[in-house]
């Protein structure tokens, strides 16, 4: 498949944009809250419990336990560099469980197999000097272990939890929840000692892409987002199931609702999309929709980009490649040694189950 990149516009411009520290805030804003909805109370205690710490060949880890509501928890893991020398920039990476962005079987501690090894954002990111929460999500911090399903390979887990959250939050969505989740997860990375505040950012593949976006574009702390193959236009993929925003959706694009206006609400803050599958050339309207809120906010023509590695679902290792090159400038850091990146690559390559 070719591999090239799009850029939103032609200039090459590079700079830094200087970090927000407080929740995005205007009518556009208030909008998308609102779309999302709210819990049905936000009277809880902030509160986290440290499991374990432990050590890997790729980091050293702390994993928490963490309030996300009255009755609900979500796992993190912080991952710290070897090598950390003063405060790093830090990204949350939101997935399903934190395990497979990070790698490992944080039960055995023994690394995964490779056949999903561009995938693995947060391994990525904190060889590369980073410091990582990777962040357990919805719907799999919902279920109580009793509530899960035997089955667990289609979507029952899922709808469960869908119909779990309508009853005990009827005026959130899941979309709601998942973009809740990775903010809380982005406390608990801020306040980590060995963290830049003033460098944070949200970095997701799929489900973690929607959920990047929506929390990057909500949370003016975040000074970048990458997401990847997400589906940013709303018939890309299934943003009208009941654990994203089911019925609402309808309402919601009957009011004019638009992911391009979402993006918008991050300017001059950075976005970059991977495109593969579910993103591509039909993509391109939403970045262009934000582009003039870019460029009233003085952003440089770099700030929002594009690549379409044209090659399915999974990220492709050159698409990796100029993502976190984009991401290094875009936190103030040099440009990033990428030469681990090959080895993930022949490893993958030679993957019986890939």
């Amino acid at each position: 498949m070719p591999t090239r990149i799009l850029p939103v516009a032609a200039l090459a411009v590079l700079a830094v944009i200087a970090g927000c520290k407080t929740p995005a805030t205007g009518p556009e804003v208030a909008r998308w809250e609102a779309a999302l909805g709210r819990p049905a109370t936000t009277e809880w205690k902030r509160e986290q419990r440290l499991v374990e710490s432990f050590e890997t060949p790729d980091f050293s880890a702390r994993l928490y336990r963490q309030r996300t509501g009255p009755q609900t928890e979500q796992r993190v893991l912080l991952m710290i560099p070897h090598d950390l020398r003063g405060r790093a920039p830090g990204v949350v990476v939101p997935f399903y469980d934190p395990d497979r962005m990070c790698g490992y079987d944080l039960r055995t501690k023994q690394r995964l197999g490779p056949e999903r090894n561009s995938a693995k954002f947060a391994l990525h990111l904190v060889r590369q000097g980073y410091v990582v929460a990777a962040a357990e999500s919805y719907p799999y911090n919902l279920l109580t272990e009793q509530e899960l399903p035997k089955n667990r390979a289609d979507f029952g887990v899922w709808r469960l939890a869908a119909a779990k959250l309508a009853r005990t939050d009827p005026d959130w969505t899941g979309m709601g929840k998942l973009a809740h989740d990775a903010r809380r997860a982005m406390d608990l990375l801020a306040a980590a000692p060995e963290v830049d505040t003033s460098r944070l950012a949200y970095m997701g593949h799929s489900l973690g892409g929607k959920t990047s976006f929506y929390a990057g574009a909500l949370d003016g702390r975040a000074r970048a987002v990458v997401a990847s193959d997400f589906g940013i236009g709303w018939d890309s993929t299934n943003w009208q199931d009941p654990w994203y925003f089911g019925e609402k959706l309808k309402a919601m694009r009957a009011a004019g609702l638009e992911h391009g206006d979402l993006l918008a609400c991050m300017a001059p803050r950075g976005f970059f999309l991977i495109a593969g599958q579910y993103d591509g050339e039909q993509s391109r309207p939403q970045l262009d929709r934000a582009r003039e809120a870019y460029v009233a906010a003085g952003a440089d023509a770099e700030a929002l980009g594009m690549f379409d590695h044209r090659s399915g679902h999974q990220p492709s290792f050159d698409s990796l490649r100029a993502a976190y090159r984009w991401l290094a400038l875009r936190l103030g850091r040099p440009e990033p040694d990428l030469a681990f990146l090959a080895e993930l690559e022949r490893q993958q390559a030679s993957s019986p189950k890939r």
